[in-house]
């Protein structure tokens, strides 16, 4: 059984928040051509700041092993 440590549980859950942003018909509040942030249409603005938090949200979980199973101390005895 797998267990879930907070700092899964968090990246999990700001993971599905995030693709829940980009991806859901909440995008239809950022559909605007203005306001214009730096010369950019909102909506583009909006796509780039989600697509930057999951950026940002991999390369943590990348850093901290999030994938790699946990290892214990009678699994790094039993090494044949």
């Amino acid at each position: 059984m797998k267990y879930l440590t907070p700092l899964k549980l968090s990246i999990y859950s700001v993971m599905l928040f995030s693709f829940f942003m980009l991806e859901s018909p909440v995008i239809m509040l950022a559909n605007r051509i203005e306001p214009l942030l730096m010369g950019i249409p909102f909506l583009l603005v909006w796509n780039l700041f989600w697509w930057f938090v999951l950026t940002a949200l991999f390369l943590v979980a990348y850093f901290t092993n999030w994938g790699s199973p946990t290892s214990t101390p009678e699994s790094a005895t039993k090494q044949h």
